[in-house]
């Protein structure tokens, strides 16, 4: 008889939309677990946790769980998750959480506005206390944030990509080669860096375009410019511009917050066949020069316009990059391998396992 560990997933956030890359994330674990786990799944907005952690207790749910996996938020924890936390570990059922994210601990960097993201600052603090003394296992994306984060057990657990997605054939309409951004426009995401770098390119190059896509509300401010267009767009939306895309961009900012960070669309981009240009010294932009899916520059206009003038004018580094994107997600760095190492990390603690059903 085949044995199926029983698996509770909490996910801090909910997940009628995956409009955000947290979102995503939990989604593609919750896929992965599926495949090797008996899976229980709890997520949702604070009230909502708290009234599907309250039904779980009713139901005495923990009593037959063997593992749980906690996709955290970069928000403070409420007390009903904290409570709840405690039970398990009071239980002594093996427990991970995945801390993704730590910005507040770096106040000149993304300065509290008001009292009110003050006081949440410090409730974010005072939750990571809860979480070292709670967790069987601290999962974070890098080792910088590791060091911050803490804790006697802290595991590295970069993003996944998709593997076997259906084949994107390239479209290339009257040689115009894309270049696609997603993301944010915020201080350190680097998108004013990356529309200077397109005017300088486009001089030489006057076949690029760029698509930058993000929320309408954040678009930036410019006049039109025949060579960048801008689109909102998420999920299945987006296949339209990974088959237009020739190369992608991360083009961040060196700040001591991105050197930490670990962008999940990189490794969406390198799951659709894509090289990455990343423009910053972080771990991800090792990541993308150690496996060679892409280049690493500096983050200011002529480093970037080079790197872009480079591999756009080169069909031969576009496909070594496309193979070895390809190969790296379908081998090593897919949501499969992430999901089956918590569950082989938290099996390692012991706790007997039952039959699925």
């Amino acid at each position: 008889m085949t044995y199926h560990p029983r698996l509770l997933l909490l996910g801090f956030y909910p997940l009628d939309r995956l409009d955000r890359a947290p979102k995503v994330r939990i989604m593609r674990m919750a896929e992965a677990f599926c495949r090797i786990t008996s899976l229980r799944i709890i997520t949702g907005s604070r009230p909502e946790r708290a009234q599907r952690m309250q039904e779980a207790r009713a139901r005495n749910l923990l009593a037959n769980i063997d593992a749980v996996y906690v996709e955290s938020a970069s928000s403070f924890a409420t007390p009903a998750d904290i409570s709840f936390l405690w039970e398990i570990k009071r239980r002594k059922i093996p427990l991970a959480i995945f801390v993704r994210d730590y910005y507040q601990h770096f106040p000149k960097l993304y300065p509290p506005r008001n009292t009110r993201e003050y006081v949440m600052k410090w409730l974010y603090v005072l939750t990571l206390y809860f979480y070292r003394r709670l967790a069987t296992i601290i999962y974070v994306p890098s080792q910088g944030l590791g060091e911050l984060v803490g804790g006697k057990d802290v595991r590295l657990l970069p993003p996944g990509g998709q593997k076997d997605l259906e084949p994107i054939l390239r479209r290339q309409e009257n040689d115009e080669k894309w270049v696609l951004y997603v993301g944010a426009q915020g201080p350190y995401d680097g998108v004013d860096l990356l529309i200077e770098a397109f005017e300088q390119l486009h001089r030489r190059m006057s076949e690029v375009r760029l698509a930058l896509v993000m929320r309408q509300e954040e678009w930036p401010d410019i006049s039109p410019l025949p060579y960048v267009t801008m689109v909102q767009a998420q999920g299945s939306e987006l296949d339209s511009w990974y088959q237009k895309a020739s190369l992608a961009v991360i083009p961040r900012l060196n700040t001591a917050y991105t050197k930490m960070a670990w962008p999940i669309k990189l490794m969406d981009y390198l799951s659709h066949g894509l090289g990455v240009i990343v423009s910053d010294d972080s771990e991800a932009a090792r990541f993308v020069e150690r496996y060679e899916v892409g280049e690493r520059c500096q983050p200011h206009s002529a480093s970037l316009a080079f790197a872009l003038e480079k591999c756009l004018g080169s069909p031969a580094i576009l496909d070594r990059f496309r193979e070895n994107a390809l190969r790296v997600i379908a081998q090593e760095h897919n949501w499969d391998n992430r999901a089956a190492t918590v569950v082989n990390d938290l099996l390692a603690f012991g706790r007997t396992l039952r039959p699925k059903g």
